[in-house]
């Protein structure tokens, strides 16, 4: 093999180097430029394409980490509105008991969602814990979104139901149509006007000061208005379904015959009309054109049944 020799001299210094150099490296010299400069340029290509690398994994490690946080916290949302949804199913069950319903149970309203999963998703769900966590979150909104939707439609029906009863409430008495003093019960009685023992006495006598409030004890149209020789000024109402109400011995009546007149509305006074000892009010009502005990139709504690 053929050398060049070149000898080497150190600045201010005597002393040299001699090197024995092969020629082929003159001659692989711009071969070897070449190699050089791509491998600079792969250098500098893998140091950008790491640094890129670098930044989109970082990017990417961020966004996941904000996905997670995202789903934790409407994970956590369903399951406040889980616990509100059992809240609302609570509240049916005892709307139910309260109208004497059939009490709905609460696996009627634990749905199942889903059915076959593609390979490809389930294989994704197992190598990505951050969509099989969307894949849950998912699965937990459709379930609720159901049960909701369920409560809603429940809630509708129950609605109906209590609107059509109180509409029918309404025209039940179920109040004390005026406040006082009860005097004379349902039932055989002694008359005290003209001493007649075992007259049957048709309603109840409620005695107060003249001129105290009488009210209508439940929705009704007036039936009759007018001056009577036993029961002085005298009302009927009529509730429909066969229930009326009387109203005897008023000082004077605010009403008059095809009024319509609500539970609570004043329709006259006490006072001492008719056939009377005091002033007191004489209350009946009848059922199918039979006379019944009115305690029996006034709830305690001045309530209605709407």
């Amino acid at each position: 093999m053929k050398f060049y020799k070149t000898t080497i001299h150190f600045q201010n210094s005597s002393s040299s180097m001699t090197l024995h150099v092969p020629a082929i490296l003159f001659k692989a010299w711009p071969v070897l430029r070449v190699v050089v400069l791509v491998g600079l340029v792969l250098f500098l290509v893998q140091l950008s394409t790491t640094t890129v690398y670098d930044g989109v994994l970082h990017h990417a490690l961020s966004d996941r980490s904000r996905l997670d946080k995202d789903l934790s916290q409407i994970q956590g949302t369903l399951d406040y509105l889980s616990g509100t949804s059992a809240e609302f199913l609570k509240d049916e069950q005892r709307l139910h008991s309260k109208f004497g319903l059939p009490v709905p149970d609460a696996e009627s309203r634990e749905l199942g969602t889903g059915g076959n999963i593609a390979p490809d998703t389930v294989l994704l769900r197992k190598s990505s814990p951050v969509f099989e966590k969307m894949s849950v979150v998912r699965e937990t909104a459709k379930r609720l979104h159901g049960k909701l939707e369920n409560n809603n439609a429940s809630f509708n029906s129950l609605t109906r139901y209590i609107d059509q009863n109180q509409a029918m409430w309404r025209y039940i008495p179920s109040i004390s149509p005026t406040r006082g003093r009860y005097a004379s019960a349902f039932g055989p009685r002694i008359h005290p006007v003209t001493g007649e023992v075992g007259k049957m006495h048709q309603g109840v006598d409620i005695a107060n000061d003249r001129w105290t409030p009488i009210y209508a004890s439940a929705d009704g149209v007036v039936d009759v208005a007018q001056l009577s020789s036993t029961f002085g000024n005298f009302v009927t109402l009529n509730h429909g379904n066969g229930i009326s109400t009387r109203y005897g011995h008023m000082q004077m009546s605010v009403v008059h015959p095809g009024q319509f007149v609500h539970r609570y509305q004043i329709i006259g006074y006490m006072g001492n009309t008719g056939r009377s000892v005091g002033p007191h009010l004489h209350y009946e009502v009848w059922v199918h054109n039979s006379p019944v005990n009115p305690l029996a139709y006034m709830l305690p504690g001045d309530h209605s049944v709407d």
